[in-house]
């Protein structure tokens, strides 16, 4: 199995070397790699997509520090560039992408052309510098970074030098796509009035997001939220209402629910043990939950 240790493989030349000082913007990567990096700085970057599978680090977006970690990625917009810093000078084990301008200019315009339009025109580009919204997301929680997670996968096996870097990158482009334009749905339903205050309030809302399916087998507080979103109780509250159409407490409360079903399904844990490990009082409580939810206890629908 390739572990790509102390080694740059581009998956499009399909060639080993070091990692390029800039990449070309005219130049499609994909990059696979496991390896001590201290520093790398990225000037005038292209649509770059990077999945962290093991590691940490800082990048630096913006004049922006975020934190990055294992099982995480990020998704940065054409723009004059980032840093990343690790400090610990620990390995890194990543998948990235640097997307063409052409690439991205041809996608954009299947993205957002009618079905008249991609028959019409059908070589047409479109142009669009910062359509993504860019923070750091975790790989679990999206289609987009369980698709990165596959193709991470794969490039381990002797399969991955048989597929096409191209159709790869046009999948991970069509599921992050799909993501975004999910998210500014999203954004839509937040009351402000800047576009730039909806986008803002959306990502610490994901944060609160993220560390619900995270945190699921705990008793989560909206107090453990506000904080980890940066938002008040309030402004949490009402504006994760909003977007995701049920309470904080209401969606952890479903998604111990959908836990639950799964560990029934799996066969390998009794009832008690699933009521102590999603952190129910007692069995009772979890067992008159679980019915309201299935419409049937979980005796029952184990038994089914």
């Amino acid at each position: 199995m390739q572990e790509y240790k102390d080694i740059y493989y581009n998956h499009f030349s399909k060639k080993q070397g070091p990692l390029p000082p800039q990449f070309n913007r005219n130049e499609n990567f994909m990059m696979r790699f496991k390896t001590q990096l201290p520093y790398y700085g990225y000037n005038e970057n292209s649509l770059t997509i990077i999945y962290f599978k093991e590691g940490v680090g800082d990048l630096v977006v913006k004049d922006k520090k975020v934190k990055v970690d294992g099982n995480k990625f990020i998704v940065s917009n054409p723009s004059y560039g980032w840093e990343y810093f690790n400090k610990s000078e620990d390995y890194i084990d990543v998948l990235s992408f640097a997307v063409s301008d052409d690439l991205i200019a041809k996608f954009n315009f299947f993205a957002f052309a009618s079905e008249e339009q991609l028959l019409s025109v059908p070589l047409e580009k479109i142009e669009q510098k910062s359509f993504f919204i860019e923070k750091i997301y975790n790989a679990d929680h999206y289609p987009s970074g369980r698709l990165l997670k596959q193709i991470h996968q794969q490039s381990r096996t002797s399969n991955y030098e048989y597929l096409n870097p191209q159709e790869l990158t046009i999948e991970v482009l069509q599921a992050i796509y799909q993501d975004q334009f999910r998210a500014y749905r999203m954004a839509d339903q937040i009351a402000a009035t800047k576009s730039s205050t909806k986008i803002e309030v959306l990502k610490r809302l994901l944060v609160a997001y993220e560390y619900i399916h995270d945190n699921v087998e705990r008793k989560i507080t909206i107090e453990d939220l506000s904080q980890a979103a940066a938002l008040s109780e309030y402004h949490l509250y009402n504006s994760f209402k909003k977007v995701f159409g049920k309470t904080p407490h209401q969606y952890a409360i479903s998604l111990k629910m959908r836990r639950a079903k799964d560990y029934i399904d799996t066969g390998h844990i009794n009832i008690s043990e699933i009521a102590d490990i999603l952190d129910f009082p007692d069995l009772a409580s979890f067992s008159k939950l679980f019915k309201k939810t299935y419409g049937c206890s979980p005796a029952n629908y184990k038994a089914a």
